[in-house]
């Protein structure tokens, strides 16, 4: 059986567990070749106090052009963090080369957290993902992400106590283009849950793991669960299916950071658990 492949497009972050550093060893304990294409190296993520970074902006495209000279065909493609709008403009054209029918498009628009856009980021950024995820098969954006991009009220939606906001934000951005939305990490009681919506059936489904500790917010956690997801759909597993192995894995893991006191800017040991990812020849 040939081995799926995914180009990865993040930055490469030394500390904090999170983007290809999160998403190559899970792509790979799934049984998917990771094909990283680094839009940054830093030092750490930009959640420690202070950073070094390096822009790869302006080698993307010999990177892009190099690839397209092997013949390589990717059965899916997968973007976290970008630097700007200047590399969004940069992945579009990537796009055009190597999102061919038959290919899994998956972006993780990382924009903010906790009801705020990050620093680095301006409305052009904004704009800039919106017309990439409007070409989009599936998006994974976490609550605020999901208010910025539909013009949602954060305040409102983090305070209910039902899922249906999450999910009005879910289908509000499927009217942009994706066939499905899952919105990530919502608060609910004793869960965090990932509200999800299907346009192509008009179905809503929500698949969540226990908030253990004192639930904090780690480090790549999003990033481990759009990477599971990711293998799990390019290898043919339902997106609920996909989401509950996602669930275990980051239940298991926030666990262990929190009995080890892990800061959560360091992340959290998703290594110890990896063989829950891993399909066993029995099972086949």
């Amino acid at each position: 059986m040939a081995v799926p492949k995914v180009a990865a497009i993040h930055d490469l972050s030394g500390l904090g567990k999170c983007s290809l550093t999160a998403a190559v060893p899970v792509l790979s304990a799934m049984g998917v070749q990771a094909c990283p294409l680094p839009t940054a190296v830093l030092s750490n993520q930009t959640g420690f106090p202070s950073y070094a970074c390096v822009d790869l902006s302006r080698h993307l495209d010999a990177f892009t052009r190099e690839w397209e000279k092997r013949g390589v065909r990717f059965d899916g493609i997968y973007t976290g963090f970008l630097c700007g709008a200047r590399q969004v403009r940069m992945v579009e054209r990537f796009l055009d080369r190597f999102y061919l029918p038959g290919t899994l498009l998956l972006v993780d628009p990382v924009l903010g957290d906790n009801g705020k856009l990050y620093p680095v980021f301006g409305r052009a950024m904004c704009d800039s993902l919106k017309s990439l995820i409007s070409r989009a098969d599936i998006i994974t954006p976490n609550l605020t992400e999901a208010c910025i991009l539909a013009d949602g009220d954060y305040s409102s939606a983090s305070r209910a106590e039902s899922l249906e906001p999450a999910w009005e934000l879910a289908e509000r951005l499927s009217g942009m283009g994706p066939r499905t939305v899952i919105v990530t990490g919502v608060h609910r009681g004793d869960l965090i849950c990932n509200a999800g919506f299907d346009a192509r059936t008009g179905r809503r489904f929500s698949v969540g793991n226990r908030s253990v500790g004192s639930g904090r917010s780690f480090s790549g956690t999003g990033d481990l669960l759009a990477s599971v997801l990711c293998g799990g759909l390019v290898r043919g597993e339902a997106a609920e299916a996909a989401l509950e192995k996602a669930a275990r894995l980051l239940e298991a893991a926030i666990s262990d950071a929190e009995a080890d006191g892990t800061d959560p800017n360091e992340g959290v040991p998703f290594e110890n658990h990896l063989d829950l990812l891993i399909e066993r020849t029995d099972e086949r």
